[in-house]
């Protein structure tokens, strides 16, 4: 467990299995009520009884995943192992506490991405923010960073820190054990390019540096950082966000954001076998062209330098990318839609691929 569990739970979970079921006093409070399985068990007494036949009908091992608490409901997140049907299974421990004991406990399944705790990068604008608003809304605690917080941000747990630094990556891995105990998905969104129209020759030493520093290193870093204990715990999701870019660079202007993807995919491909079969499953999700803020400002640039209206100059783009058969860029939404399936229970099953929401821009199979 972490410094964001009282005294109390800890103690209730040190009394699985142990056969002194006295120490629960010290758990709860007398009048203390426990909701399981569709019982109601109040008082200490009853709660005794209903430790012990759970432990009598059933031998398992629990496994703290996520806790997040606000004021005094604790939410816990365990993984259970044992002799009952399935095998494992998530359980959803709610805990409301007086005077640090416990004064009723539920246990129920899990909603969505309840109790998971996230870590998005890149999550003030565009895609990151979708995201980060997806997995809020699916119930995980989520921390995100930027290099500075928006005056009108919200109240999402937040780091400032340069990603394309050393120390920046280190100032985020710190807040994640810091504000959220540890973490069980990681979405790194936070990429781009700057480089200047002009092909090869125009991209320096610096160029390339950059290109590096923002699409590739910081997700290596992060990754070295929180995968250890992601791996220690048995379970956690890791999306890349890359882009189609690696298949269908454009010469111009984005050769080395292109290369830099490239190789965050070849990365992400070679850590998931990797991890996976330690627990941690590592996914891709590859947009096209999604229409942020950034992209509308793209277009509106267009129309002006083109004396074009929006619509005109949002195909011409369309139109340098091959076409879109879709018709239309991807929404920041969709995208985030996207992610929050992958790092769901209901894509258990999937790591090590990428998918791509592209409209069907890349043209081959």
């Amino acid at each position: 467990m972490n410094h964001l569990t009282p005294n109390a739970v800890t103690r209730y979970l040190e009394t699985k299995g142990n056969p002194d079921k006295s120490l629960l006093a010290d758990c709860f409070h007398r009048n203390a009520v426990v909701l399981d399985e569709g019982g109601t068990f109040l008082g200490l007494e009853a709660i005794k009884a209903w430790q012990l036949a759970g432990e009598a009908k059933y031998q398992y091992r629990l496994t703290p995943l996520g806790v997040s608490r606000i004021g005094g409901t604790l939410k816990l997140l365990t993984r259970i192992k044992g002799n009952f049907p399935g095998e494992v299974a998530d359980l959803m421990h709610v805990f409301t506490l007086k005077d640090e004991l416990i004064a009723s406990l539920e246990i129920r399944n899990p909603v969505e991405l309840e109790g998971r705790r996230a870590l998005v990068t890149g999550g003030t604008k565009g895609i990151g923010a979708a995201v980060v608003s997806q997995l809020t809304q699916a119930g995980a605690t989520v921390l995100t960073t930027a290099r500075s917080r928006p005056a009108d941000f919200g109240e999402t747990a937040f780091v400032a820190a340069d990603i394309t630094t050393v120390t920046g990556c280190a100032a985020i891995a710190q807040a994640v054990k810091e504000q959220l105990g540890g973490v069980d998905i990681v979405v790194h969104v936070a990429g781009g390019s700057s480089a200047p129209a002009g092909g090869y020759a125009v991209l320096d030493e610096n160029e390339w540096q950059k290109a590096l520093d923002l699409n590739l290193y910081p997700a290596v870093r992060i990754d070295r950082a929180l995968l250890p204990d992601m791996v220690a715990q048995g379970t956690g999701v890791v999306v890349h966000i890359t882009s189609i870019q690696r298949q269908l660079p454009l010469a111009d202007a984005t050769t080395a954001y292109a290369a830099a993807k490239a190789a965050l995919s070849t990365y992400s491909k070679s850590l998931s076998k990797e991890v996976s079969p330690k627990g941690v499953r590592v996914v891709r999700v590859s947009p096209g062209w999604v229409e942020t803020e950034a992209a509308v400002g793209l277009v509106n640039e267009i129309s002006r330098n083109s004396g074009t209206d929006y619509e005109e100059a949002r195909q011409s783009l369309m139109n340098s990318l091959g076409g879109i058969p879709l018709g239309r860029p991807a929404k920041p939404k969709e995208v985030a839609d996207l992610v929050g399936f992958l790092v769901s229970g209901r894509a258990a099953s999937i790591t090590g691929t990428e998918y791509v929401i592209d409209g069907g821009t890349v043209p081959t199979v």
